[in-house]
């Protein structure tokens, strides 16, 4: 088994930022992908440490998807809405 969550926190428009925390120490491989909702990459990293902060003040205001992969399959995927 394995366990990602996704903390999304909105402080005001200017700093908001998504914190991922992978829970299983285990995972390795893993890398993540943001984009928008019609499929356009805003952004993908390798996820290094169990808490990865995603800037998102950057981007407009919409819907994206955060999407976990481990060695290019997915693992799992996030809505986040920025406000």
């Amino acid at each position: 088994g394995y366990s990602v969550t996704a903390d999304v926190i909105f402080f005001n428009p200017s700093s908001d930022y998504v914190v991922l925390n992978i829970i299983d120490n285990e995972l390795t491989g893993l890398s993540y992908v943001l984009t928008d909702i019609q499929g356009k990459v805003v952004s993908n990293e390798k996820i290094n440490s169990i808490h990865t902060q995603l800037s998102l003040e950057r981007l407009s205001v919409g819907t994206y998807v955060l999407k976990i992969n481990q060695n290019n399959s997915e693992l799992k995927t996030f809505k986040i809405i920025k406000k």
